[in-house]
Formats: structure tokens, C-alpha cells, sequence
């Protein structure tokens, strides 16, 4: 029986896993944790579920966790931690250090220090791998990280923690598992850890393809990972891949690309690079695309999707829905 400490609960994501372990009988207690009120979902759960209002990223409340007699009382043995850190949260970190990196590294310091803890699981976006036009886009988990995106601070974040995660994937007292999820479709539509599908359209005569997954499914894989025995990096995506027009929106009155002749869209690229916009990390993710490969994750973690994602579209209309698999 698991004992999970879970970070940021107070996210849409934290909501899906926290339902999850609570309905999983191989857990016998959650510890939540977040950086504001109690979340009323709680409520709900208040007989397997507890929760402590603490900013991660300060040192002192960290060791204040870890030392309390609520703490030891819990008897955790495994940790989630879940990567939606508040923009106003924390205290200043020297070398401006991401406040995501400060905490991960302050958690995986006390987990290693704690005797009791057994497992530590990130949670982690497939935009940490370096997009690269040289190939087909279908990266798996020996793809190179993106250590070129300083643009674009949160990217940057991603691919830091994750680094400080890989030192301790061989520490046999403390079992590390790192889930590197495809961009994360919540029930209310919202895209989760997915800049591209977050920040705009791509350059004009680009539509590229992307994973998808819904976040029901990243909930299994963070159980799958928490049971499981063997600690390491996993792709974690679902079956279907959109192009970004379909998830994202279109520039055609139809739903879908007005096609572009070629020295239009020629054209048109080189005066988008003349005023700026054809350069940049950012931009490359919305030419490029980003597919993952999960064979790892389904031979290793027994990970297979159960819902597909579908795209609907009635005229300019259009609705993306999670859909248990028949």
C-alpha cells in the first residue's frame, strides 16, 4: 500500500490524479500539497486525502514538512510531483533559478534524507526535447534535450528539472521515474504543458503535427509509475496525432488552411523573418511539430491509452472531447 505526498494539487491536473489515487486501492493515503486554500474537491475525498498549504520553493517550508510530527505521522514512501508552479510563487532565487528546478531539487534532497521515501515520480512535457527539422518528428526518449530554449524561460524550466531528476535515475534507495508527456487535453478543453498549442498560430505555410493525450490517461501513467519497478525517462502520449489547425484553430473560414501558393508562402516566410518572427525556439515548435514515440513506456510501464481524443467541427464550430476506447 502507497503512501504519495503530491505536489500542486491545487492545478487542474492535481484535481485528475488526487481522484485517481483516491479511487486506487493499492493507496492507502495522499498528502496534498499546494500553495492556496484548500481546494473544495477535497471535500469529497477527506477520508484518504489530506492537505497542507505550503510554497515548495521556499526552503524553510520544505524542512519545516519534512520535520513535522504531522509529517512523520503520514508515513509517506513515495512522492508525484507535478510541474504547475503559481507565476507569483516563492522567493528569490539566486542566478534567477526557476522556481520549479529550486523546488525539485530542495524535494528530491529531502526524499533522499528521509529513509522512508522509496519512490519519486516527475511529471514532465515531451516540449523538453529539441525540435529538429533534420528529422521526422517522431522523437523517442534518447532524443536530445532542448538546452538552446534560454527564449523561452519555462521550456527551460522543464528541461533543467528534468536533468536534475536524470542524476538520481540510478540511486537504487530512491526509485526516480521521469513522464514526458504529450500536450495534455483536460476535460474542459484546456491544453496542459503545450506551449505551441498555447501561445498562437504558426508561421504561415506551416501545420505541424503534434501527440496529444488526455489527462485521464497521464493520471494512469503516474500510478503506473508509482507501482511500478523500474525508474526511468517515458514518453507518455495517446493514440491520436492533430495537426495544429485542428486543435488549435484555423486560419481558413472552414476550419481548416487556406492552401497558399508557393511563392506566396515564400514570400510571406521571408517577410515574416525580415520583421522577426520567423526566428526563435518558440517558432521552430510551431513549424516542426512534436510526435512521441511510447513503445518504451507500453513495454516497460504496461502504459496503454484508454480514451482517444476526437476533433468535432460543425461549420467555424469546433469542440475537442475525451472518449473512453470501445
Amino acid at each position: 500500500m502507497r503512501r504519495v505526498l503530491v505536489t500542486h494539487v491545487d492545478s487542474v491536473m492535481g484535481r485528475r490524479l488526487v481522484k485517481a489515487l483516491f479511487h486506487d486501492p493499492d493507496v492507502s493515503l495522499v498528502f496534498a500539497t499546494g500553495t492556496g486554500p484548500t481546494p473544495s474537491f477535497l471535500d469529497a475525498w477527506s477520508g484518504k486525502c489530506f492537505y497542507q498549504r505550503l510554497d515548495l520553493a521556499k526552503a524553510r517550508h520544505v524542512m519545516s514538512l519534512f520535520r513535522s510530527e504531522r509529517f512523520a505521522r503520514a508515513h509517506l514512501d513515495s512522492v508525484i510531483h507535478l510541474p504547475f508552479v503559481p507565476a507569483l510563487s516563492g522567493e528569490r532565487i539566486p542566478g534567477k533559478v526557476s522556481l520549479l528546478v529550486s523546488e525539485t531539487r530542495r524535494l528530491l534532497e529531502e526524499c533522499q534524507r528521509d529513509p522512508g521515501i522509496e519512490r519519486f515520480v516527475l511529471l514532465s512535457s515531451g516540449f523538453v526535447y529539441k525540435p529538429d527539422p533534420g528529422n521526422v518528428n517522431v522523437v523517442n526518449e534518447q532524443q536530445p534535450l532542448d538546452f538552446e530554449c534560454d527564449g523561452e524561460p519555462r521550456v527551460r524550466a522543464w528541461v533543467d528539472t528534468d536533468l536534475v531528476c536524470q542524476k538520481e535515475l540510478n540511486d537504487p534507495a530512491l526509485k526516480t521515474t521521469i513522464l514526458r508527456a504529450a500536450s495534455i487535453l483536460t476535460e474542459s478543453g484546456e491544453f496542459l504543458l503545450s506551449p505551441p498549442l498555447e501561445e498562437g498560430e504558426p508561421p504561415l505555410g506551416y501545420d505541424p503535427m503534434f501527440s496529444v493525450v488526455s489527462d485521464r490517461d497521464v493520471a494512469r501513467a503516474l500510478l503506473l509509475a508509482l507501482h511500478g519497478d523500474r525508474p526511468d525517462a517515458y514518453n507518455i502520449a495517446g493514440h491520436e496525432i492533430f495537426p495544429h489547425s485542428d486543435l488549435h484553430g484555423s486560419r481558413g473560414p472552414a476550419g481548416g488552411l487556406i492552401p497558399i501558393p508557393e511563392v506566396v508562402r515564400d514570400v510571406a516566410s521571408w517577410v515574416e523573418r525580415a520583421i522577426g518572427l520567423g526566428y526563435g525556439r518558440a517558432n521552430e515548435r510551431l513549424c516542426y511539430g512534436m510526435v512521441l514515440d511510447t513503445q518504451h513506456a507500453e513495454e516497460k510501464l504496461g502504459f496503454e491509452p484508454l480514451y482517444r481524443i476526437e476533433v468535432r467541427r460543425d461549420g467555424n464550430a469546433r469542440r475537442i472531447d475525451t472518449v473512453r476506447c470501445r
